[in-house]
C-alpha cells in the first residue's frame, strides 16, 4: 500500500498541477511486485498571484516492479490519464479524452525509521509514449512514493 505525489510546472496549456495518488501492490515472489493505482490531479492556478484550485484530471495505472540488486528495482507501467479539467464525474466517461503513458525506469527503496511510513520509493521514469501527446508531456518523470 502506498501514496505518491508528483508536481508538474505550468505551461501555456496547463496550470501548475499536483497528482496525489494511492497504489496497491501484490508481491508475487521475493523479486516481483504487480499492482494498480489511481490518482487525482489538482490544479493550483497560473502562478503565485493567481491561485485557483481546480480539478485537472485523474489517472489510473498498472505497474510491475522487478528487483535487480539490493534496494534497486526496474519499474514498468501503463497509465491512462484524463488530462482535461472537469466539474462532474460523468465527464470522465469519454474514453477518447484519456491520454496514455508507457513508463519504464529505475526505483530505489529507502527504509525509514517511522512507525507510520515504512518505506520510501524514489523513481526516475521515462514515458516513451510522451512524444505522441498533444501538447507533448514531459518524457522524464521523478516520483516519490511513501509506503505503509
Amino acid at each position: 500500500l502506498g501514496i505518491n505525489m508528483q508536481t508538474q510546472k505550468g505551461s501555456y496549456y496547463l496550470p501548475v498541477q499536483t497528482d496525489i495518488g494511492l497504489s496497491v501492490g501484490y508481491k508475487l515472489n521475493r523479486k516481483s511486485i504487480i499492482g494498480f493505482g489511481a490518482s487525482y490531479r489538482m490544479g493550483w492556478g497560473k502562478d503565485i498571484r493567481h491561485i485557483r484550485i481546480t480539478h485537472q484530471g485523474v489517472t489510473v495505472r498498472g505497474f510491475a516492479d522487478y528487483k535487480i540488486k539490493g534496494t534497486f528495482w526496474i519499474t514498468g507501467g501503463y497509465e491512462m490519464i484524463y488530462q482535461s479539467s472537469f466539474r462532474k464525474i460523468v465527464e470522465l466517461r469519454t474514453i477518447s479524452a484519456w491520454q496514455r503513458s508507457g513508463l519504464l525506469g529505475v526505483s530505489k527503496v529507502v527504509t525509514l525509521k517511522s512507525n507510520l511510513l515504512k518505506k520510501t520509493k524514489i523513481q526516475l521514469l521515462w514515458d516513451f509514449l510522451s512524444y505522441n501527446q498533444v501538447p507533448q508531456t514531459q518524457p522524464i518523470l521523478f516520483r516519490i512514493e511513501y509506503g505503509f
